[in-house]
């Protein structure tokens, strides 16, 4: 059988694949017993098992930490990595998120793209070379990534504990292939009591990772009128008046906050219109201030932060969310970090800026980039199965964005997405609404990963 006879007659299989682990809503939760990132990502870890189980796979639970599925020799092999966790599905869906669908000729349901429906595409890929029995140099191992959204407590479980592929990869960034990811510091900022307040309830934003569409505040009815003048006929900002106060709402554009420039903060909406109605506080302007500062200025210039290394794009940090809680605000920034500045001096810098702003840096995590020489065989192999088989002439390319390949010593991050695709206006793509991936572009990544592990095999590693 050919592999193109193999997609097609696997076609529907991969799609119901996909739509087993895509119908599960694994965001991650508080912990239990076997299950340290909640239930319901022990359910997608026991689901992506069996399935690869039913595949002739080796399956192992390390502790419900992470999960991994081998076939062929063990003592050398090439891994995997692809994640089960998810970020929340937010508002505006005009399908189900939980409940995968087919529309238009995409497959539409929150992790289709990030990271389920990718993991299955490579399961895809090795079940050809086991059903074709094809002779392998290194065995090949898929590694069921659990916090890949939250940390990567669990690629540090697998660095830690397990032993390590020869060469890895993850199928969580776009074709051909990403050798260098910026660094990125996520962290919380707190705020003392800012005394007596007219704002009520104060939140927005799903995730760090994500620039918000939507933040919401109550306050005191009292400021009704001045808030309407506030708003004006601005279509970012609602108000509707409650049995518990004024409830105002703004509106953004949700965006990765590796692509920041994409969307537009709606925290900074919001907390620039309830200055505007004069709703808060002399400690609560200088709060919002100091959130907005950093919110409209993605390059990290109000900081100190801001620059350049002329390998990666600048430095960019948003702001994610925003709460108030025991009187103060929390809010959460994620900046992404090329080689120009160290982890260190990131860190000071935004300890400074924020105690001069009358914040303090609470939890916080922080990656430093990583870089591979484009030169790499394995590298120039994947270029080239993909050049050839798409038709282009792309290069390798560095990115924003986080994956687990920043964790091992040999990894790299490529596909399943087609950069320069033209797709209707409701598709969405990584951690926005209508998350969507193109079937054909599916079975075409199916056909670029078998190449990519057949080809593997003849590389010295």
């Amino acid at each position: 059988m050919t592999l193109k006879e193999f997609i097609a007659a696997n076609r529907q299989n991969i799609i119901d694949d996909i739509k087993a682990l895509v119908d599960i809503k694994s965001v991650k939760g508080d912990p239990v017993p076997d299950a340290p990132f909640g239930e319901d990502i022990r359910k997608v870890q026991l689901k992506a098992m069996e399935i690869c189980e039913r595949e002739g796979f080796e399956v192992a639970d390390k502790n419900g930490m992470i999960s991994t599925a081998h076939y062929g020799p063990k003592d050398r092999f090439i891994g995997i990595f692809a994640h089960m966790d998810i970020v929340p599905e937010g508002d505006g869906w005009q399908t189900p998120p939980f409940d995968c669908s087919v529309r238009e000729g995409f497959l539409v349901g929150r992790g289709v793209g990030d990271n389920k429906g990718p993991f299955i595409m490579n399961l895809y890929a090795a079940k050809y070379l086991i059903e074709t029995k094809s002779p392998l140099n290194y065995g090949i191992q898929l590694i069921i990534g659990l916090d890949e959204e939250s940390g990567m407590t669990d690629a540090d479980y697998y660095v830690k504990n397990l032993p390590q592929p020869v060469f890895a990869y993850t199928p969580d960034s776009a074709f051909p292939v990403c050798h260098g990811e910026k660094g990125i510091f996520e962290g919380d900022l707190i705020s003392k009591d800012l005394g007596e307040s007219r704002v009520l309830e104060l939140s927005g934003g799903l995730a760090s990772n994500v620039v918000p569409d939507y933040a919401r505040a109550l306050l005191d009815t009292s400021l009704k009128e001045k808030l309407s003048e506030a708003a004006g006929n601005n279509e970012k900002i609602k108000l509707t008046e409650t049995d518990r106060g004024m409830k105002v709402e703004a509106f953004g554009v949700s965006a990765h906050a590796g692509t920041p420039y994409n969307g537009v903060n709606a925290i900074d909406i919001l907390l620039k219109t309830l200055k505007k109605a004069d709703a808060l506080n002399e400690k609560e302007i200088k709060a919002a201030d100091f959130i907005c500062s950093i919110a409209e200025d993605i390059s990290g210039s109000s900081l100190g932060i801001d620059c350049d290394d002329g390998k990666f794009t600048p430095l960019t940090i948003i702001v994610g969310t925003v709460n108030k809680e025991n009187g103060g605000w929390r809010f959460n920034l994620n900046s992404r970090y090329p080689t120009a500045v160290t982890s260190g001096d990131i860190e000071e810098k935004i300890k400074s800026a924020a105690s001069d702003a009358g914040f303090v840096l609470g939890k916080y995590k922080n990656m430093p980039p990583f870089y591979l020489d484009p030169e790499l065989p394995a590298i120039r192999t994947i270029c080239g199965i993909i050049n050839e088989l798409t038709g282009s002439d792309d290069k390798p390319y560095v990115m924003s964005g986080g994956t687990y390949a920043r964790k091992m010593n040999n990894a790299v991050a490529f596909g399943a997405t087609f950069p320069g695709r033209s797709y209707p206006d409701w598709v969405g793509t990584a951690h926005m609404k209508n998350e969507a991936v193109n079937i054909e572009d599916m079975m075409l990544a199916v056909e670029i990963y078998a190449n990519v592990l057949l080809k593997l095999q003849q590389v010295n590693f």
